[in-house]
């Protein structure tokens, strides 16, 4: 895949039913939950519900699997940035410091920017 290309998807996946997706190996993957709940690679022992952001380690290939109500997620996929991580919620920036400044210009109403 091309570094700057991002696979981004919209997944409604049918109750009971399993959804797979070839992937390259060593791109980085995430989905968020909108709603229902499911099985993903490497949480078959816990399923994951809605409002939930799941980060995934490299493969090839990614299965889901719906439980008896459906799940809806959405699948983002790319080439790595390489670049620092800080993570909280649904914000992620590359410092602890901007991640803190995101939460408080969302507190303040003044999180979107004009």
């Amino acid at each position: 895949m091309d570094p700057l290309k991002v696979l981004f998807l919209d997944v409604d996946v049918k109750p009971g039913a399993t959804w797979y997706l070839k992937t390259e190996h060593d791109d980085t993957l995430f989905i968020y939950i909108i709603e229902g709940k499911g099985w993903f690679e490497g949480t078959e022992e816990n399923p994951q519900t809605s409002k939930r952001a799941v980060l995934f380690k490299p493969g090839d290939e990614f299965v889901a699997k719906a439980s008896n109500k459906g799940v809806r997620f959405l699948l983002v996929s790319g080439r790595a940035l390489k670049e620092p991580i800080a993570w909280g919620g649904p914000i992620v920036m590359n410092t602890h410091r901007e991640l803190q400044q995101a939460f408080e210009e969302l507190e303040n109403g003044t999180f979107i920017k004009d």
